[in-house]
């Protein structure tokens, strides 16, 4: 087969594109004839569900029975065959012009205007809309509601208005309302407002506060020693004063008991005397007992009320005694004498112990408005300490 004739070139006019409309339609161009020299060039078109599958291999032949020492020259079983997948589902999208995706605005509705009229002159005066936030108020319509009202006389103007609030009285904090214009001064209204001058210096307490914020970690360690300190230094202070009640209230007892000793030497010069006093010897003889038997303070206490006492009856008896009997003999003599020394040391234990129990009542005291107070409560319970009862309080 001959080639086919080529055809001239075309000329450098026919290359130049044609000046064709914007609008105007294109002309359509015609296909070009196949070439029969290049058709075997082209790959056959075959729907790609017709391609000839690949035969499956053939099965394997059974096991060799001779072949025992080689077990992995066994052929390996065959895997099952997968399972097709699921077809995926077929997505398809709705083809809707561009246009009818788009909503048409809606125009809002026009403010609602408020009419107001007046009984006396039966004119209408225009209110601004219901939301003014919310629609824009002209220039125009805050004119024409101004010129549609009637016009008022007794209504001062702008003007006016400046004036007289210019001559009412500066009302200061603390000052009373009653101020009359003569008293106070009056700024003048055309003189421009001057407001306070806006300092930017910090003060003390902005500096304080800074300062705390640059140093809070030290200041909250100085802070727990100096509390952990004073709390230790109560507390030592609180368990002095417990101490020295109980050293007081040793010397006490040691006082009354050197005081309560004399009972027996009273009782000795009574019976030289007489024997008639037999109900005021055994009731000295029985709170004598029970005073030595006692061991609280408590009981201590009770105890040395009812030896007061005693002491006091056998004083009285004593004394009625020498007087009833104007001789005496020897042995009266003594006893005598020797109730006369009793007396003298009575009287010695007696402003020794006053004095005494006016001090253990008075360190009581103070311990207990300590314990009691606030801090002192809390320091108390952390070291498990009491308040203590005054003794001899009634005297």
């Amino acid at each position: 087969m001959s080639p086919p004739e080529s055809s001239p070139p075309p000329k450098r006019t026919e290359l130049l594109t044609k000046q064709v409309p914007w609008g105007a339609a294109k002309p359509a161009v015609k296909p070009a004839a196949p070439d029969p020299a290049k058709a075997s060039l082209f790959a056959r078109k075959v729907p790609w569900f017709s391609r000839k599958t690949t035969a499956p291999a053939p099965p394997p032949g059974p096991p060799d029975p001779m072949v025992t020492h080689m077990p992995w020259a066994a052929p390996e079983p065959t895997p099952p065959p997968a399972a097709p997948a699921p077809a995926a589902p077929i997505v398809t999208a709705k083809r809707v012009p561009w246009s009818w995706r788009k909503k048409p605005k809606v125009a809002p509705p026009p403010p609602e205007k408020i009419v107001i009229e007046d009984s006396a002159s039966g004119a209408a005066s225009w209110a601004l809309p219901k939301d003014a936030a919310a629609v824009a108020v002209t220039q125009e319509e805050i004119e024409l509601a101004r010129d549609a009202r009637p016009p008022d006389d007794n209504e001062p103007t702008a003007e006016q208005l400046v004036a007289l609030l210019s001559k009412l009285p500066v009302r200061k904090a603390g000052a009373p309302a009653t101020t009359t214009p003569a008293t106070t001064a009056t700024p003048n209204a055309q003189a421009p407002y001057k407001a306070r001058p806006i300092s930017f210096e910090p003060t003390r307490w902005d500096s304080f506060m800074f300062w705390a914020y640059a140093y809070r970690r030290r200041l909250s360690i100085a802070g727990t020693v100096l509390v952990l300190t004073l709390g230790t230094a109560y507390l030592l202070q609180l368990v002095s004063l417990d101490m020295e009640i109980d050293r007081q209230w040793l010397q006490l007892e040691k006082a009354l008991r050197d005081r309560y000793a004399l009972v027996p030497s009273y009782v000795h010069c009574i019976e030289t005397f007489t024997d008639r006093e037999h109900f005021t010897l055994a009731l000295a003889e029985r709170r004598l007992t029970a005073w030595r038997a006692a061991h609280t303070e408590e009981q201590l206490v009770r105890a040395a009320i009812e030896m007061e006492r005693s002491l006091t009856l056998l004083s009285r008896a004593m004394k009625r005694c020498e007087q009833e009997v104007p001789a005496k003999d020897p042995d009266q003599l003594d006893s005598s004498q020797e109730f006369a020394r009793l007396e003298k040391e009575r009287e010695q234990s007696r402003v020794i112990a006053i004095e005494l129990v006016q001090r253990y009542n008075a360190t009581v005291e103070n311990f207990n408005a300590k314990v009691q107070a606030v801090p002192g409560s809390w320091v108390a319970w952390v070291a498990d300490l009491h308040s203590h009862r005054p003794i001899f309080a009634d005297g």
